[in-house]
């Protein structure tokens, strides 16, 4: 049922603004409130009515939730636009205990500004169809226009705020339209991307060229092969969200519905992040979640948490269940314990990686003064990704060759000149149990890598040695190498000067090393999780 404005000489001619509107996913919201939908509608039709009246639009066709309106300047379209956001946000819309908000209709909006003449049926221009797919590329809440209306409009509205999105093709449409998106304080600015063309993937473009990571690029590739859950784990400042988009990146083809990157830091809860990633609708009747676990069954895609914590194990392991086509890669600063989860500890950077890294960040830092070959600077911080980034800030200072002379002189001073090196690993030894924490100062001063043997005599015991190393490993304080067929474990060099730091701080005496008859048992199993390369 629609209603229709008789067209006619009282319609604008020549430039016109058109304006579309529906309500984003209004048979859902039909569904939920059945009787009371009547009334919303009623509401929502009324209040839009009236603003549209107000500024002077012309309603050329009413049906269902929709409105086609049309402006004689583009000035009172946009204005219309953001007041009608304003009155639907600012008006009471029923509520239930069982809703997470008031049954708000949420309207998007599409404005379009070209040359059209009507005659006695209205409008018929390409312009209108154009007009339409502005609207339907918009998201509840949210206003589109394009770069004609804005061209057009001779003065914008006061605190009107305008953010361009760039160019997108329009469904139906051969060539690019630049949108840009309108707010004020009063409105939301943050959506998805436009609804147009079905995506691979939301990750953001790499600011430059990722460098290095390749054993670690193939190794995840094979464990997400065969597995649903992986765990980055690293210390911060490790690279591991740089890798994971860029892994995600690559792989984003090889599933079927894309690859999407949720940053946690950002959101409440994983519902919330994932809603916004996958550009998911809304729904104010049922918990965020629940709306991402229907919209992801039977897809077959990645997803990648970026920053999970512990409070998001539950919402994981049920969005596994629920979606079997699902797999998820997480970055962590330890795993997340899910029954399932593949634990996979980032390694400290080749060095050839991390000289690499370094002489970058150095001539980014210099206005592009090239420092010179960094290899045994890289060398000498094992490659551990913190004191690569510490280190090339003060390269333009200081020169290679004399910062490697300062840092052999002073080693962990040097590096944590400003505290910053000191503050990340006080936070995660923190985490370490009295065991682990004991062990990790063992190690400081242990003059080789150590195996099984080694840790077992220093923590007292096979069971011991165990714990102690797990949590090591999980905190990313300890790298693993394969020397022969056997593990050892070895700190990377700023993790073993800290230590050391501590051992002398608390007056610990170092670990005698002395030869050790053959092991008369086995030695303690490789765990799951400990990386195979490197």
């Amino acid at each position: 049922m629609g209603s229709l404005t008789t067209p006619g000489g009282d319609l604008p001619s020549g430039v016109v603004t058109f304006l579309f509107t529906d309500i984003e996913g209004s048979t859902r919201f039909a569904c939920e409130l059945g009787e009371d939908y009547r009334k919303v509608l009623h509401d929502h039709r009324r209040l839009l009515r009236k603003v549209f009246s107000c500024r002077e639009g012309s309603e050329l066709l009413t049906e269902g939730d929709s409105f086609f309106v049309v402006f004689a300047n583009a000035f009172d379209a946009i204005d219309a636009a953001v007041t009608a956001q304003e009155t639907l946000t600012g008006h009471p819309w029923p509520t239930a205990d069982r809703w997470r908000r008031p049954a708000r209709p949420r309207v998007r909006i599409g404005i379009h500004t070209g040359y059209a003449i009507p005659d006695n049926q209205g409008y018929a221009s390409s312009i209108v169809h154009r007009a339409a797919r502005v609207c339907a590329a918009a998201h509840g809440d949210q206003i589109l226009c394009t770069q004609s209306t804005l061209d057009a409009a001779s003065r914008l509205p006061d605190s009107l705020s305008v953010t361009s999105l760039g160019n997108f093709r329009l469904r139906g449409f051969d060539d690019n339209e630049h949108l840009h998106q309108l707010a004020t304080p009063a409105l939301p600015r943050r959506f998805p991307p436009p609804e147009l063309e079905r995506r691979q993937h939301n990750l953001p473009a790499e600011p430059d060229q990722f460098i290095g990571r390749h054993a670690e690029q193939s190794e995840l590739t094979r464990l997400l092969s065969g597995h649903r859950l992986i765990s980055v784990t690293a210390l911060p400042k490790t690279g591991k969200s740089r890798l994971v988009q860029h892994l995600a990146r690559r792989e984003a083809t090889s599933y079927r519905d894309g690859a999407w990157y949720a940053d946690l830091s950002a959101y409440q809860d994983l519902g919330s992040a994932l809603t916004a990633a996958c550009g998911f609708r809304d729904d104010p009747f049922r918990p965020l979640l629940d709306c991402v676990i229907e919209s992801l069954r039977g897809r077959e895609c990645l997803i990648v948490l970026d920053g999970t914590r512990d409070h998001h194990a539950a919402p994981i392991s049920r969005l596994l269940a629920e979606c079997s086509g699902v797999r998820v890669l997480s970055t962590s600063r330890q795993p997340l314990g899910l029954v399932g989860e593949v634990k996979w500890a980032l390694p400290t950077m080749a060095v050839s990686d991390a000289a690499a890294l370094m002489r970058r960040h150095a001539m980014a830092a210099s206005g592009g003064i090239d420092p010179g070959d960094c290899t045994e600077l890289a060398a000498y911080v094992d490659g551990f990704p913190p004191a690569v980034s510490i280190l090339a800030s003060a390269l333009p200072l200081m020169g290679a060759d004399r910062l490697l002379r300062k840092l052999r002189a002073e080693k962990l001073a040097l590096l944590d000149s400003r505290g910053e090196l000191s503050a990340l690993l006080d936070q995660v030894h923190d985490q370490l149990s009295p065991r682990a924490a004991h062990l990790l100062r063992a190690l400081s001063a242990w003059p080789a890598a150590a195996g099984v043997d080694e840790v077992e005599r220093l923590c007292g015991g096979a069971a011991a040695a165990l714990d102690a190393l797990i949590n090591l490993v999980d905190l990313s304080l300890v790298d693993i190498h394969r020397d022969g067929g056997e593990a050892v474990y070895r700190l990377p060099a700023p993790v073993r000067w800290y230590a050391d730091h501590q051992r002398q701080k608390i007056g610990e005496n170092a670990p005698v090393a002395r030869p050790q008859p053959a092991a008369s048992k086995p030695p303690l199993p490789r765990l799951s999780w400990m990386p195979a390369h490197r």
